[in-house]
């Protein structure tokens, strides 16, 4: 099956009328939808299952609201003709054989109701008898029971992805693909047959309890659909909307500054104990300053007057030396004398002496300043070393204090980007708001799902008193007779069709497991992470086999490994439909992280359909996640919503081309 095109008149936001080519080129299946949110993304879906189904169609805005009611609020607001349409083109292959199809759909306003005209054109020639029958037709092409498996919204994959709600959504698409939905009601019919006929063969007080106690069955089957639908319409116009609601003003308050308004005060518990650290290091540095350290400023007179001390020793020895000498040569002078030396070797051994002395007179006479005590000298020598010593503590202290420095300037950086109480005050009490009203709708939700379990197990234990009622005395009644042989045929019917509906399951079942397991392989690209799921044939919920056998539960992957398992699931469920038909997807990236869209963006929206519309807000396929797509693209549009006209306008291109335009 391929879209060709659909024109909307004055449906929802498009007023006027506006055609949209939807066919695919070859090689490139995807067309994609950007707009705003509040834009028009959903309400072009809506159009899409409308002009399918009709009365049947499950689309986002109808809830509870009768057909006309709801096909009266379609119309354009401004829409003078107070008539609004949809018609969709498409093709649909079988056996080789191609047919091409044209529905349209349209209604007016009248005075108390809406009036509707539904044609088909089939190969260019209209087709009143399957216009007539289009709910049994459609139904070979596209079946509304599994219609949410190719049209759908991110949305939908959470509740694939939720592990409370998955089963039941499971339960319901394997049900509606194999037709058993056909034979529960089929099982139920058989039932209600058997209690009427039953009934007759009661006598009248008797007849008068199974009377009251199907009275009573049918009251509570109706306060459980009730139930059900309230809650089916909480999820979707309140909690989910609420939801949606959140979502928004979380970017915004992550936007204006509003995760570090949080934490201002473990920022500002930061800021105080790095100006603490910083305070300790400046006193350390004082203390260090008021010792020794200053003398660093004047090292190299210290070395000078070491220097100048060692120079002035070598004086004070020359001084010693030469003083001793003296008296030493005039000591042996004298005693040459007295024994008569010879006079020329006497002169000659004063001259060598008065030479010899010569020597250290020069040093002897140089002129001493210092003077240094030997004390003194050896305060000196000391402190030199201190200073010495000193050099190294104090450039790593100083290294330190500077790093201390940086990380004060840092965290002032961090706290200067704190926004004022007053910029976020209103956000905050919005999604305050938003919170306590959430928490308040799901604890209502869960409220009704506890109430709607009660009922059923109340209506279960009603059929079995119903049953005991209309089996008393059958067995000492006459067994061969017509009546008797019916209900007979009838038990052995319900429990064949019950084996059935279990054979069938159990056949297909594991044919469905492999299509999934497939799909979320392909989408993770780790065979290893989960390498078998397996799905309950009673309950339909799912378990999970890791890579060594051991069983996982779903809360165990991460929140990614769980949306693009919810992907998988619709994926595979689409694949086991064995239906080629095109697939429609509403903001499907609002609630991936960042690394587990660009596994969706690369590994399924290329390959999930032969034709695959995308409908994108402005924050999902853009960037580096819209270039990795553009070999896919075959088609862009841009759905402009005006708020001066209230209507939204559809053009081609996309966000990006536009900013390309205005550069």
């Amino acid at each position: 099956m391929i879209l060709d095109d659909i024109t909307l008149t004055n449906f929802g936001l498009y007023a006027g009328r506006q055609s949209i080519a939807l066919t695919p080129p070859h090689g490139k299946p995807i067309t994609l939808f950007g707009g705003l949110n509040g834009g028009g993304k959903t309400t072009l879906l809506d159009a899409i299952q409308l002009c399918l189904f009709g009365p049947h169609a499950k689309t986002s805005g109808r809830g509870r609201l009768r057909y006309s009611e709801y096909l009266s609020r379609c119309i354009h607001d401004k829409a003078e003709s107070h008539a609004a349409g949809v018609q969709i083109r498409f093709r649909h292959t079988v056996a080789g054989h191609e047919d091409r199809y044209v529905l349209r759909r349209s209604w007016r306003r009248a005075t108390t109701n809406c009036v509707e005209e539904f044609l088909v054109l089939k190969n260019d020639r209209l087709a009143p008898t399957l216009a007539e029958n289009w709910t049994s037709h459609v139904e070979d092409l596209l079946p509304a029971n599994i219609a949410h498996l190719f049209l759908f919204d991110g949305e939908q994959i959470e509740r694939y992805a939720s592990p409370s709600d998955s089963a039941s959504l499971i339960g319901t698409a394997i049900q509606n693909l194999l037709g058993l939905d056909v034979v529960d009601q089929l099982d139920k019919d058989i039932g209600v047959y058997e209690r009427r006929r039953r009934r007759e063969r009661l006598d009248n007080a008797t007849r008068a309890k199974v009377t009251d106690a199907e009275e009573e069955l049918r009251a509570l089957r109706v306060r459980i659909e009730q139930l059900k639908q309230d809650r089916a319409s909480l999820k979707t116009y309140q909690i989910d909307r609420r939801q949606r609601e959140k979502i928004a003003i979380d970017d915004e308050f992550r936007k204006v500054g509003g995760d570090l308004f949080e934490q201002r005060q473990a920022v500002e518990n930061t800021l105080a104990d790095a100006h603490a650290e910083l305070r300790r290091s400046f006193d350390t540095l004082r203390d260090l300053a008021s010792g020794p350290l200053p003398l660093l400023l004047v090292r190299y007179l210290l070395d000078s007057a070491a220097e100048r001390d060692r120079d002035e020793m070598d004086v004070q020895r020359a001084r010693q030396l030469h003083d001793l000498l003296v008296s030493r040569d005039d000591a042996v002078l004298t005693h040459l004398r007295g024994h008569s030396t010879d006079g020329t070797t006497f002169d000659r051994l004063r001259n060598f002496l008065e030479v010899d002395r010569s020597r250290y007179r020069e040093d002897a006479a140089r002129a001493t300043v210092l003077d240094l005590t030997q004390e003194m000298r050896s305060a000196l020598s000391l402190l030199r070393d201190q200073i010495g010593d000193l050099v190294a503590v104090v450039e790593d202290r100083i290294s330190s204090h500077n790093e201390i420095k940086k990380m004060v300037e840092q965290a002032q950086s961090v706290h200067d980007s704190i926004p004022p109480t007053d910029a976020v005050s209103d956000i905050i009490e919005k999604r305050d708001a938003l919170t306590a009203e959430l928490t308040r709708l799901e604890a209502e939700d869960r409220a009704m799902a506890q109430e709607v379990e009660r009922l059923q197990r109340q209506e279960q234990r009603q059929i079995q008193s119903l049953d005991s009622l209309l089996e008393t005395d059958i067995k000492e009644r006459e067994l061969q007779d017509d009546r008797e042989r019916v209900l007979r045929c009838a038990s052995d019917v319900r429990k064949t069709l019950g084996a059935f509906r279990d054979a069938m399951v159990k056949r297909n079942v594991s044919r469905i497991e492999h299509l999934v397991l497939d799909s979320y392989q392909h989408l993770l690209r780790k065979t290893t992470l989960v390498t078998r799921i397996i799905i309950d044939t009673k309950s339909f919920s799912i378990t999970l086999v890791g890579r060594e056998g051991q069983v996982m539960r779903a809360e165990e992957l991460s929140a990614g490994e769980r949306q693009l398992l919810g992907i998988a699931l619709l994926w595979g469920l689409a694949k086991a439909s064995g239906r080629p038909l095109p697939i429609a997807i509403d903001t499907p990236l609002g609630r991936l992280d960042t690394g587990h869209r660009r596994h969706f963006v690369d590994r399924y929206l290329p390959f999930a359909s032969h034709q695959t519309l995308l409908f994108s807000t402005d924050e999902e396929i853009v960037g580096e996640h819209l270039h990795r797509l553009k070999p896919w693209i075959g088609r862009t549009y841009h759905l402009n919503y005006s708020d001066t006209d209230g209507r939204t306008t559809v053009t081609s291109g996309y966000f990006e081309d536009e900013a390309h335009d205005g550069d």
